[in-house]
């Protein structure tokens, strides 16, 4: 009977732990919001935020370092709010100006139908133009591919959280290599794009904090995000296979494309063995048969 009383009450004790446990793991319950960010407080990483809709408010929240180089008074923000050990947190923050969302939901459906219509020829080869989209930068500011129409654009697909050696954390590194070089051969028209594969993770914050941590120079290189469809839509159109991996997060292949002042692809390396020198070599190649013909 003892030994049975001690069991009993072991379980019992296992049980309550099991409830506390529970208790403790529990997630931070999130409000998504719209907001206006009134005030940015650096030295606390703090937002001091003007709340829209039924429960207007203003609070205070802290922000992941990303978000916080990119934050702006009088920005309009989207997000989740949760409060965890007693202060209040905002994450997952997108940009909220109702106008550049208009502009990539509208391009979207045209690039949804663009990839249906193409069907099993969806990917786009040489001498075809790339893609028209819309997509936030790294600093939540609106991107355009038209808006790249005049210069030499080399893009290619990553996401933040990639930690295979040769893949993403190495095409980044190249990138930025050949910003150096172009720079050093004197090519001025150049813009360099890294579009997420991972954009439910990847906010502009998150990816305004990954090429801070790299040394990125922004002026001409663009880290791009947005909607999940966008996104599967141009890896099709670039020739880019994607799936789930339980300890790669993603699975991907990797492809560097080359696009010309008007728009049209014109080199492309698959894979991740390419070199800046071999970039900038196709893009002084194709400057002088411009100036030939």
């Amino acid at each position: 009977m003892q030994a049975r009383s001690l069991l009993l009450s072991a379980r019992g004790l296992l049980a309550a732990l099991a409830v506390v446990a529970t208790v403790v793991a529990a997630p931070a319950r999130a409000e998504i919001i719209s907001a206006t960010i009134e005030k940015v407080d650096a030295d606390n990483r703090t937002l001091h935020l003007s709340v829209a809709g039924d429960n207007a408010r203003t609070v205070a929240a802290r922000v992941g370092p990303g978000d916080l180089l990119i934050a702006r008074e009088g920005a309009r923000v989207r997000g989740e709010l949760v409060t965890l050990g007693g202060r209040k947190h905002l994450q997952n923050i997108w940009p909220g100006d109702p106008r550049a969302i208009g502009t990539i939901r509208n391009l979207a459906r045209q690039l949804r139908r663009d990839t249906l219509q193409r069907g099993r020829r969806a990917f786009r080869g040489i001498g075809e133009p790339w893609p028209r989209f819309a997509l936030f930068d790294q600093h939540g500011e609106l991107f355009l591919s038209e808006g790249a129409r005049g210069d030499y654009v080399i893009v290619n697909f990553i996401f933040t959280r990639c930690t295979v050696p040769n893949m993403c954390p190495a095409a980044t590194r190249r990138m930025a290599d050949t910003q150096k070089l172009a720079r050093e051969r004197g090519i001025e028209n150049l813009r360099l794009v890294s579009i997420t594969l991972d954009p439910d993770y990847d906010t502009p914050g998150i990816l305004a904090a990954y090429g801070d941590s790299r040394g990125i120079d922004f002026a001409n290189f663009s880290f791009l995000t947005g909607p999940e469809q966008v996104i599967a839509d141009l890896t099709e159109q670039m020739g880019i296979l994607t799936r789930d991996h339980p300890e790669e997060i993603i699975q991907h292949t990797m492809s560097t494309t080359l696009v010309d002042p008007v728009g049209r692809i014109f080199y492309r390396v698959p894979g991740s063995n390419w070199s800046a020198e071999a970039f900038i070599r196709q893009i002084e190649r194709h400057r002088e048969n411009e100036r030939e013909s």
